[in-house]
């Protein structure tokens, strides 16, 4: 995990950042934008709830309840104070959040489309839920029955780097292509 950046913005210029931020990678998680500020250096996390609680008080975000997290959009008033407060903000940290945009928006875009949980069933019985979407359509989901929550914790783990792989050769074995 990043440090917590050594320069601390104001409480304007955090609200600033934060509605920035937002209007750059579109609606985000409430983890999502710990994940950003945390690994683009920008802000630490007490900084961003105290930005993101004023912001939803004062009408510049949306903050809506989605699965075991709150989803912030910025509304129309959140990117009029962009409009006429932006300039407030410094160079250096705005060129560094701009940088890390593409990347973030890339990863998060990862996650919508492979996704993995884990449920506990019962003494020992674990369960991993993977799978593969595209758009609103899911192409594949697994549903593995495991001893341990290790190991189910391991499968969910490695789904993201394993999923299209396992994907292609499932579909190829059960097509019957060559898997040359």
């Amino acid at each position: 995990m990043a440090e917590i950046p050594q320069f601390r913005l104001g409480e304007l210029e955090s609200k600033l950042l934060t509605l920035h931020a937002l209007n750059e990678l579109g609606p985000c998680t409430n983890l999502q934008l710990i994940a950003f500020m945390s690994q683009s250096d920008a802000m630490n996390y007490f900084d961003l709830q105290s930005a993101l609680y004023d912001l939803a008080q004062r009408g510049q975000v949306i903050k809506e309840p989605v699965s075991g997290d709150d989803l912030y959009t910025i509304t129309p008033m959140g990117q009029e104070a962009i409009g006429l407060f932006l300039g407030r903000l410094g160079e250096s940290i705005l060129y560094k959040v701009d940088e890390a945009v593409p990347a973030f928006r890339e990863q998060m875009r990862r996650q919508k489309e492979l996704f993995s949980s884990i449920s506990h069933e019962g003494r020992n019985e674990y369960h991993a839920k993977m799978g593969i979407m595209e758009g609103s359509m899911r192409l594949m989901q697994l549903d593995l029955s495991l001893p341990t929550a290790e190991l189910a914790g391991r499968f969910s783990d490695n789904w993201q780097g394993k999923a299209r792989e396992i994907y292609d050769f499932i579909i190829k074995t059960l097509s019957g292509e060559d898997l040359q």
